[in-house]
């Protein structure tokens, strides 16, 4: 594009969040420099996160349908069936991995999706209700995140939960695992980063025992 042989239109779109807007966003706090009283992440840790950022290439840089998610699948045949989690973005990855092979997935593990799909057709809901399913959401996730692509993570829990309703539906053990229901407060987005993270890891990792683990599946 520099050199003219191609139009600033072909570059792909670039995202970065600003260091202020990662508050409102990841739910450290309304704003910038002031976190909930109840906050889990260590924010004086923050400029140590934003050392971690790099620019996001995935809308509409990548290949459509993304190779990951056939990656994704492969590898979990590969290791003859495996818990597939994914975080934010990446959320719902386990979801289209599982339909492309659910011979390969014994479970699903969603953290904090930045959306579940809701234009799943009914035999697809059929494909992944075999799956059991664990979404997992922070608190304050009704606070505005700064951005246009997402208004509130309240947004992105109801379309989890009509997923999850679907799926009950059809027959799954899909749950919903919300923290702040249990009084466990003041999750953020990076929940796998809170202060907390242990006592929540314990939780998925005792769901996990529950559905995927070896008496779940009558090995004994």
């Amino acid at each position: 594009m520099r050199a003219g042989s191609a139009p600033p239109s072909s570059l792909p779109r670039w995202i970065r969040f600003s260091d202020e807007v990662v508050w409102p966003n990841f739910r450290f706090g309304a704003t910038p420099g002031a976190p909930y009283a109840d906050s889990q992440f260590p924010v004086a840790a923050v400029d140590e996160l934003s050392k971690q950022g790099v620019p996001d290439v995935s809308f509409g840089g990548v290949p459509n349908p993304n190779p990951t998610l056939q990656a994704l699948a492969i590898l979990a045949g590969q290791l003859h069936g495996a818990v597939l989690m994914g975080h934010s973005q990446a959320g719902a990855f386990p979801l289209a991995a599982a339909l492309l092979n659910p011979t390969a997935v014994r479970a699903l593990v969603l953290i904090e999706p930045g959306a579940c799909p809701g234009t799943y057709t009914d035999e697809q809901i059929k494909t992944l209700a075999t799956l059991p399913v664990l979404v997992v959401f922070g608190d304050h996730r009704d606070v505005s995140t700064g951005i246009g692509i997402r208004p509130s993570w309240q947004l992105s829990f109801e379309s989890c939960q009509a997923l999850i309703d679907r799926l009950v539906a059809a027959g799954d053990q899909a749950q919903m695992l919300s923290p702040a229901q249990t009084g466990i407060r003041g999750n953020s987005h990076m929940i796998m980063q809170d202060k907390n993270n242990l006592q929540i890891a314990d939780r998925i990792l005792a769901w996990i025992d529950a559905h995927a683990g070896p008496q779940a599946r009558g090995i004994r």
